[in-house]
């Protein structure tokens, strides 16, 4: 295996600065199974649908926030074989409670991974469950007990 490049920091923070996360791009078995999950049972907005199957665009958005979207691109061959190095995406839901979410869920025929309490995220600490995509991608559903997403104190 071939030893990565020493990296060098020297100057960076100086030059530039990460303000925010912009997309994720997933590779997906069927386009339109995705779109069941994300679309019909998580709620979020797809655009990009119409340009995609006139064969204008090569893969379909879906808008998590103002500012993250979700690429899904089509790649009948995918296999998801390993995850290579990636964990979960972590999607922040509010207007439910855990149990009202995972019966939603249930009915909706998504098998429940697991669940958590007490997990940490950007907003500090809630409860979460665990599903996985029709690929076999790990989603996180976080709940925080104030919707408003103001962390609450530690």
């Amino acid at each position: 295996m071939p030893r990565p490049a020493r990296l060098t920091t020297k100057g960076l923070r100086r030059t530039m600065k990460i303000t925010d996360a912009d997309h994720t791009n997933w590779r997906v078995k069927d386009v339109e199974r995705s779109l069941g999950f994300y679309r019909d049972v998580l709620g979020l907005e797809p655009f990009g649908l119409e340009e995609y199957e006139r064969g204008e665009h090569p893969l379909v958005s879906l808008r998590v926030t103002p500012t993250f979207i979700l690429h899904l691109s089509p790649n009948p061959t995918f296999e998801a074989i390993s995850t290579g190095g990636y964990d979960h995406l972590a999607l922040v839901v509010e207007g439910t409670s855990l149990d009202a979410l995972a019966e939603r869920l249930t009915d909706a025929g998504v098998e429940i991974e697991r669940t958590s309490e007490n997990v940490v995220g950007a907003r500090g600490s809630g409860e979460a469950l665990y599903v996985r995509d029709p690929d076999g991608y790990l989603i996180e559903l976080k709940l925080y007990a104030n919707e408003s997403g103001t962390p609450r104190a530690e």
